[in-house]
């Protein structure tokens, strides 16, 4: 069976979610070829199965946006990988401190810019999502695929998101999944209901995709229609 190819591009990030993808080599080498800036054989002319790309993308940069762009003509399959990426995270505020002007709000998703397949949210996401994400794109393991597709279609989620969605309108069960997935402890147990350090929230969206109630209305919210890979041969 042919390896797939598999493109990682950051395109205006940190490099942590570039990184997470090269720490999973070792789960990913019997079934994907990964060629990276880092691994010194990425070559965007190139035809792939899948490009993950991570960063959000500046508006203001037309050579990374026309970066954006061939990689969409050229991949079968496009995830914006982490949060910047899916739902332009921390880099749509950050402003080095400074008072906040037009111009800093640059910095938006990669749906923004090209049509996204999957959004995988995460500052950055764990190394073992990659190999089920190109595991379930072979298989077509729709449960697991029709979140980040949803999510793709989302242009925002935040902790605040998920106190307005989930928490005040009275759907949280109180299972905790939210605070134990804050990569920034923002979200804090409060008479059994999650509470927003605003301070804290880095806008990643990483709380919101492991509530249940809240991925039940991403879902609701975004009729989404799956797409897998063709069966490798």
């Amino acid at each position: 069976m042919r390896k797939l190819r598999v493109l990682v591009l950051d395109v205006g990030g940190c490099e942590g979610c570039p990184i997470a993808v090269l720490r999973a080599l070792p789960q990913i080498t019997s079934i994907a070829e990964v060629y990276s800036k880092h691994l010194g054989n990425a070559d965007l002319d190139q035809r792939y199965d899948v490009a993950l790309v991570t960063g959000s993308i500046c508006i203001n940069d037309n050579e990374a946006i026309e970066k954006l762009r061939k990689v969409r003509e050229h991949c079968e399959i496009l995830v914006a990988f982490g949060s910047c990426a899916a739902v332009g995270g921390i880099t749509r505020f950050c402003r080095g401190g400074q008072e906040p002007r037009p111009e800093h709000r640059v910095y938006q998703p990669l749906s923004s810019v090209v049509e996204v397949d999957y959004a995988v949210p995460g500052c950055p996401p764990a190394p073992q999502v990659v190999q089920t994400l190109l595991m379930s794109l072979m298989r077509g393991a729709t449960p697991f695929l029709r979140v980040f597709a949803a999510v793709a279609k989302a242009k925002r989620l935040s902790g605040f998101d998920l106190l307005d969605d989930v928490v005040l309108s009275g759907l949280c069960i109180g299972c905790g999944a939210c605070v134990l997935s804050c990569p920034t402890n923002a979200l804090q147990m409060v008479e059994k209901k999650p509470d927003l350090i605003v301070e804290k929230c880095i806008r990643c969206g990483t709380c919101y995709v492991r509530c249940p109630r809240a991925t039940h209305i991403l879902l609701t919210r975004y009729p989404v229609q799956i797409k897998v890979l063709a069966p490798q041969v």
